[in-house]
């Protein structure tokens, strides 16, 4: 349930059929959907930021702060925090948007892949692409593990160092977007893509919208 930018930690188990809602129905009922999954997953992420922040001082490096360079593929606690620093709520709705036509691709429908995330040929979680024998990605079974895999793929990724680097100065998701072009093979024609569903969408209104205790 959502009340004044406050979020229930739901989590559904059955996806519901977007397709047969109209297109302003789909929209926020995806968004309700999803939603609850995307702050489950940054409140684990929020409280290893915390950790970090209250062990920089640390001389000897302990199995939890270990755990976490190997989770970010980093070896300096400045880039831990790179890594650990908060998404946008909207950039996350809005990857998703794009990437699963408002919950109605077969990759989302069948393989809870919110993020167009691809996967190899030898990945037994895996779904084909219709057009091609060549193309596959990554299937969960669960979106919490699709929302979990992009939240790392952003944060380890080298591609993706400058958006770290924007994101750590809190800048507007709109002007942070533009280091998202290596996401898609559309590069900026993507970025344009995001921009247009965040404003058309009024997404940045859920970027306040933090977890409750039911």
């Amino acid at each position: 349930s959502f009340k004044d930018g406050d979020v229930a930690p739901i989590i559904y188990l059955n996806i519901p059929n977007f397709s047969e809602l109209t297109v302003t129905e789909k929209k926020i009922n995806f968004i309700y959907f999803i939603l609850p999954a995307i702050l489950l997953e940054k409140e684990k992420i929020k409280k290893a930021y915390n950790y970090v922040v209250n062990h920089l001082e640390d001389t000897n490096v302990n199995d939890t702060i270990q755990s976490l360079y190997n989770y970010c593929n980093c070896t300096s606690s400045n880039e831990l925090l790179l890594c650990l620093k908060e998404q946008p709520n909207s950039i996350i709705l809005a990857q998703a948007a794009v990437e699963s036509g408002w919950g109605t691709s077969r990759f989302f429908l069948e393989g809870n892949n919110l993020f167009g995330i691809h996967t190899y040929n030898n990945d037994v979680s895996k779904l084909k692409a219709n057009n091609s024998s060549l193309v596959y990605v990554k299937k969960y079974n669960t979106i919490s593990e699709s929302i979990s895999h992009y939240l790392r793929t952003l944060a380890k990724g080298y591609a993706y160092e400058n958006y770290r680097i924007k994101r750590f100065k809190d800048v507007s998701p709109i002007e942070l977007i533009h280091e998202l072009t290596m996401y898609s093979e559309r590069r900026e024609l993507y970025v344009k893509d995001l921009e247009s569903i965040i404003e058309y969408n009024n997404l940045t209104v859920y970027d306040n919208f933090e977890l409750i205790d039911d």
